[in-house]
């Protein structure tokens, strides 16, 4: 019981002992800690007036500091960025500088560490602003190459070149010309609220096509050269609407594949705001066709590829038409002088062009190939085939043009031109009822009643060998047929075609329509009939003509009084 009671007493000492040490140590740290507060209080007290010196300096150099970030940067707003992260960077290191003569030092430091930076963040945005250096007139080739292609001003340029319309008008009335929200809501009719979503989303499509590598198409650089052809009532004003090469390529771009403006803007390397009155003139023309966001040409268009695949595969059967055409010359040529209209005594050599223009003529409309139907109906209010032919270099191709002028009382001027050797052509009447009349009255005999004007008319159409000036009289310098001559010329030829050379033309034809099948588009395939009926103007016509010519069948040394492929059909 003693032994128990001097060992709780042991114990109890041992506690005490033991409580009192973690006591002693905490009022030790206690001290330790105010004396810490104490010495960093004086330090405050040391700096404070130093630092009062060094904001000064800081004021003051900020001119300085300024005029370096102008000479780093390309702008000044940019300038300004980068001088007030100078500024706050020194505001916020201040209190490292022990010595306030060692300032100008630390603060080109800081400059130099600030800028590195502002470079490296600048590299990893991969971004421009939109400032009014954009709209300089130095050309966009000219930065480039002093720039590089990667440069951002070039970048920026090529993405708003590819900006749709409404887009493009935000951005520039906005950035450029420094419209307000407001002002450009009423500029463009629309809300406040569409013109900041237009800008906003402007900005997401610059800035994600700026990081976009983009590639010119081939037309870019090598344009196309695609010649309007028609075949149809007329009159023909699809030939003078499709002279824009601009138009041309817009079609070739998208006539195998639809294609958004973007794309065709970046296939033909030409900028949006010069296209985008092109497309809106092919769409109301029906010649190209407006698909959601894409478009898609309308009209066939004849490769050279196409058409030198089709004169490859038609060339075993040239030799056979132009011996059936040298046979219709020689054995036809009494009975189409037997016809008696007024020329019928013209040398044998014009009456041979002239029975050529019956034959070529009745060879296109040859009814026993594939039926195309009636031509389809165009916007200008005629029935025609439309197309575009890029020119091949095949042995006859594009040698006649034929044409057609009415005058006021419905006699009919025919003109198949011969291209190589021109003795006269329909643009001197297509499209002048005044002068088509004069030809046709002088045709009549009816030339007592010429003004002085029309007279001067005369004198012209003598100049160019259209009329010939007997005494004081005047004479057609072609063959006048009226409509029952003109009819049995036209019958002769077709008899002739039908009977000797229908076999060959019906199998030129299926070559013709496969071959340009195999090129077509599937959503033109309706039309390939009709072009193929077309294309025998030149595949089965011009074609064996040259070589009619190549064997001196038919002679260019022209009678200077006589026009070999112009003759008119008097209503009567």
């Amino acid at each position: 019981m003693e032994k128990d009671k001097d060992e709780m007493e042991r114990e109890h000492m041992e506690f005490e002992r033991k409580g009192q040490e973690p006591t002693e140590r905490s009022r030790a740290g206690q001290e330790q800690a105010e004396q810490q507060k104490e010495q960093q209080k004086e330090q405050q007290r040391e700096q404070e007036q130093p630092t009062d010196g060094v904001n000064e300096k800081i004021a003051d150099a900020s001119r300085t500091i300024f005029s370096y970030c102008m000479g780093k940067t390309s702008n000044r707003m940019e300038a300004e960025d980068l001088c007030q992260d100078i500024l706050c960077e020194l505001v916020r290191s201040s209190e490292n500088i022990r010595d306030s003569k060692a300032f100008y030092g630390f603060m080109w430091a800081v400059a130099g560490n600030v800028y590195k930076q502002w470079c490296r963040k600048r590299a990893r945005q991969q971004t421009c602003e939109l400032t009014e250096d954009i709209a300089s007139e130095e050309s966009v080739l000219d930065r480039v190459l002093a720039c590089g292609e990667d440069s951002d001003i070039y970048l920026l340029r090529r993405e708003l070149a590819l900006l749709s319309k409404k887009y493009r008008q935000a951005v520039i009335l906005y950035y450029i010309h420094r419209k307000s929200c407001s002002e450009i809501a009423q500029s463009l009719s629309v809300s406040e609220s569409r013109v900041k979503y237009l800008l906003f989303k402007s900005r997401k499509i610059l800035k994600e096509g700026m990081s976009m590598e983009r590639r010119l198409g081939e037309l870019s650089y090598n344009p196309k050269d695609l010649a309007p052809m028609y075949l149809g009532s007329g009159p023909n004003r699809f030939w003078e609407f499709m002279q824009s090469k601009i138009r041309q390529n817009i079609l070739d771009a998208c006539y195998q594949d639809a294609l958004t403006q973007e794309q065709i803007s970046l296939e033909t390397g030409i900028p949006l705001p010069y296209m985008d009155s092109e497309i809106i003139a092919l769409v109301e023309k029906g010649i190209l066709l407006k698909e959601g966001p894409r478009y898609r040409a309308n009209i066939i268009i004849l490769t050279a590829e196409c058409t030198e695949e089709i004169t490859r595969n038609s060339a075993p059967y040239h030799g056979k038409i132009a011996d059936a055409m040298a046979e219709y010359l020689e054995t036809k040529l009494p009975a189409f002088r037997q016809i008696g209209f007024t020329g019928a005594d013209f040398t044998d050599n014009t009456l041979r062009w002239q029975m050529m223009t019956f034959l070529i003529r009745k060879i296109q409309g040859f009814s026993g190939a594939e039926d195309s139907g009636e031509a389809p109906l165009t916007v200008w209010g005629d029935r025609a085939y439309l197309w575009l032919e890029e020119q091949a270099n095949t042995m006859g191709k594009g040698m006649f043009n034929f044409s057609a002028a009415e005058s006021s009382q419905g006699d009919w001027v025919y003109f198949v031109d011969y291209l190589p050797a021109p003795r006269g052509s329909h643009k001197d009447f297509y499209g002048n009822r005044y002068l088509t009349n004069v030809i046709c009255d002088i045709a009549r005999g009816n030339c007592g009643d010429f003004s002085r004007y029309d007279l001067e008319s005369v004198a012209e159409l003598i100049r160019k060998g259209y009329v010939l000036k007997e005494k004081d009289t005047y004479a057609a310098a072609m063959p006048l047929f009226t409509k029952t001559q003109y009819a049995a010329a036209c019958q002769l030829a077709h008899d002739f075609v039908e009977e000797k050379m229908g076999e060959t033309l019906c199998e030129l034809n299926r070559i013709f329509v496969s071959t340009l099948k195999e090129h077509t588009p599937r959503h033109l395939q309706n039309q390939v009939p009709g072009i193929a009926s077309a294309g025998r103007f030149s595949n089965a016509g011009c074609i064996p003509c040259r070589l009619l010519i190549d064997r001196k069948v038919l002679n260019t040394d022209w009678n200077p009084m006589e026009l070999p492929t112009i003759q008119i059909e008097l209503n009567e």
